[in-house]
């Protein structure tokens, strides 16, 4: 039997933050400030409507956790369990044994350390919680804070793609994608 988020104990903890699955009523909470132009500028759907937000955000719940600060949302995450590719005769075996992360922070809590506590929190769920392999995520090159998110926690860039992505801004960009194997991670817990 496969774990799943909603098999886990929730609330978890860091030291600042309070994390848990997210609920349909999130929506309209970070609404406000996933809508802004520096927190649109690197996700990758775009809601023009608290509507058209809602709808993606309650199609995502099973795969989304957030982080509360002071019983605020302050932290958007994903934590998507996913099959490893594999030849055909193995696909039984690796069916389940990665996830992928992504996560999305309040603008005005940004600069504090709170993303690299919230993405740790995220790859401690995928590795201890879900008991995944291999942890991925991937960026636009330009994002700088992903990126540097992404090394703090320990992932290591595995590519770097030329102009593969299409940004909203009608430009071709460079993407990334940063991995972390559960090997290693356990080593640095260490």
């Amino acid at each position: 039997m496969t774990t799943e988020l909603t098999d886990l104990d929730w609330p978890q903890h860091t030291d600042r933050l309070e994390l848990r699955l997210a609920r349909a009523q999130d929506a309209d909470e970070i609404w406000p400030w996933h809508r802004s132009p520096e927190v649109q500028e690197w996700t990758t759907t775009l809601s023009t409507t608290l509507e058209d937000h809602r709808e993606r955000w309650d199609s995502h719940l099973p795969v989304s956790v957030v982080g509360l600060q002071g019983g605020h949302v302050v932290a958007v995450g994903k934590v998507e369990r996913q099959d490893a590719w594999s030849q055909a005769d193995m696909v039984g075996q690796a069916r389940g044994q990665q996830a992928e992360l992504g996560w999305v922070l309040d603008p005005a809590v940004q600069g504090q350390g709170l993303g690299t506590e919230f993405a740790l929190a995220l790859l401690r769920v995928a590795i201890e919680g879900l008991g995944v392999r291999r942890v991925e995520a991937g960026c636009f090159a330009e994002n700088l804070a992903s990126r540097r998110i992404m090394e703090k926690i320990g992932m290591r860039c595995e590519g770097v793609f030329v102009q593969e992505s299409l940004h909203r801004s009608g430009r071709w960009l460079d993407g990334m994608s940063w991995a972390i194997l559960a090997s290693e991670y356990g080593a640095r817990q260490s």
